[in-house]
């Protein structure tokens, strides 16, 4: 592997919240730990609670992105770095090496990728349902290192020119604002998910993972009618005939049908929230 010089990567964290004081704090601590990291800019999305008040004991650089959605705020956040590298960390998140973001890069480099997503597991021992299922998922959509077609943002370092060059766009202001991004960033570029394993803290409740799905599916409305691909009002129903095949594969994943019917659902109703909230905005 390259070896690289902690002193002289640098690193700027980006880490996009709203509302957000209950798991800002652990995030934000292990990002403080990270060697290579230049800076550490939060942009906030008009929180209520405590979160800004949480994010000035850590954060370098505070700003808001008025209420302009989560595209829009990793647009800034990575126009305002000054770093080589862009790095998205999510607050519901831990870096549990004090290396990782430096590793993740070395790996990017050698791999000739523009962006690299660490691998993530959930630490928590007694999880509910919706923790257990959703760890299941992610084992097969990030814990395997490799090129991808797609990646996340939840752990993510990116070449910050990159991002200034295809920018996130912020129609996008919901969720899929990432998978939007790649997508067009992969028909030049290469990316993939690194060896490295981050935290990752799960929605725990049956209310969190519906509203979380919900979101999900005001992302999809978005990406549809931006891209015209009218397929996508199909994916409500690929996560149910996926979950299905998960099942068949695992025995263990059998517990995890309430938890991709509920997703096929509040993915479905978010869609079509979404659709009649972008005719609301024409």
């Amino acid at each position: 592997m390259i070896a690289m010089n902690f002193r002289k990567t640098q690193i700027s964290v980006v880490m996009c919240v709203k509302n957000r004081e209950k798991e800002i704090e652990r995030a934000l601590r292990s990002v403080k730990k990270q060697k290579g990291v230049l800076e550490i800019i939060v942009v906030d999305g008009n929180s209520t609670d405590r979160t800004i008040e949480i994010a000035r004991k850590y954060a370098d650089k505070i700003y808001s992105d008025n209420g302009k959605g989560l595209a829009y705020a990793r647009q800034l956040g990575a126009e305002k770095a000054k770093g080589e590298y862009i790095a998205y960390i999510d607050s519901d998140t831990e870096l549990p090496k004090e290396n990782l973001l430096i590793r993740m890069v070395e790996e990017m480099e050698k791999n000739n990728w523009v962006a690299i997503h660490a691998q993530l597991i959930n630490p928590r021992k007694n999880k509910t349902i919706w923790e257990y299922c959703e760890d299941m998922h992610l084992k097969t959509k990030f814990n395997e290192p490799g090129e991808r077609r797609y990646i996340g943002t939840i752990v993510c370092v990116v070449k910050r020119n990159i991002v200034l060059k295809y920018r996130f766009d912020p129609f996008m202001k919901y969720a899929a604002e990432d998978t939007e991004f790649w997508s067009r960033v992969g028909k030049e570029h290469k990316f993939g998910v690194s060896k490295e394993v981050a935290f990752h803290y799960h929605r725990a409740s049956f209310k969190d993972f519906v509203k979380q799905r919900i979101w999900y599916g005001k992302g999809n409305a978005r990406a549809m009618v931006k891209h015209k691909a009218w397929k996508l009002l199909l994916v409500p129903f690929g996560i149910m005939v996926y979950g299905i095949f998960q099942i068949f594969k695992c025995r263990k994943c059998i517990k995890c049908i309430p938890y991709y019917l509920v997703w096929s659902i509040a993915l479905m109703y978010g869609t079509i929230v979404g659709l009649f909230e972008i005719w609301k905005e024409k």
